[in-house]
């Protein structure tokens, strides 16, 4: 039964991977830069957006390194400790994790060209308030948030309880540096999607 939440793990890693990067390569194809750099961000934002990219490369790391049979990688330790081990959390981590595939991949469909990965002072593209767009606010961020605690179910180790805490946070962070520029762009547009629409959940 192990191989088979091993196996899982590794496909819908490679699931999130290739969504992303699929989408991200249609985009490209027609003119589309996916991947923004916001050059007017503060030394905090900077050192926040930092810290994402290397907490979320070792997640995947981790979530390779523990799913792969002949890996003798991955933390040890208290941070590479057990807390939970049961067949059913690891099925309720699989649900999770299955939910937040499937919002990401609404979320993409419903963004259409204006999915950005970080902030687009350039070209920001049109405010998607429709499609999965039309119930929360931030699909991609509630995805990676499912995704994050449906690993650390799957695995029950401390580390991916860790990263899901400081991968939720940053990502938090992320969100409201996000309001904060769409309201200075759309204006009383995007203030009144805001108050339609919560930030994770809707206000209906």
């Amino acid at each position: 039964m192990s191989s088979f939440f091993n196996f899982f793990q590794l496909g819908a890693l490679a699931c999130l991977l290739g969504l992303g990067i699929g989408r991200g390569a249609v985009l490209y194809a027609r003119g589309v830069r996916v991947l923004a750099v916001d050059w007017q961000r503060t030394p905090l934002q900077g050192l926040a957006d930092l810290l994402a990219l290397i907490f979320l490369i070792w997640w995947a790391y981790e979530a390779v390194a523990v799913s792969w049979p002949r890996s003798a990688h991955g933390v040890g330790g208290v941070l590479g400790a057990v807390l939970l081990d049961s067949v059913a959390i690891k099925l309720i981590g699989v649900l999770i994790v299955l939910a937040g595939l499937l919002i990401f991949a609404l979320a993409l469909w419903s963004f259409a060209d204006s999915w950005r990965i970080g902030i687009d002072r350039n070209t920001p593209g049109a405010l998607v308030t429709s499609g999965i767009f039309a119930w929360t606010r931030n699909p991609i961020y509630i995805a990676l948030d499912l995704v994050f605690s449906g690993t650390f179910l799957l695995q029950g180790r401390t580390i991916f309880l860790l990263l899901a805490f400081a991968l939720s946070a940053l990502l938090h962070y992320q969100v409201c540096r996000e309001e904060a520029y769409l309201t200075s762009v759309y204006g009383d547009t995007y203030r009144e999607y805001c108050a339609r629409v919560g930030r994770y959940a809707t206000r209906r």
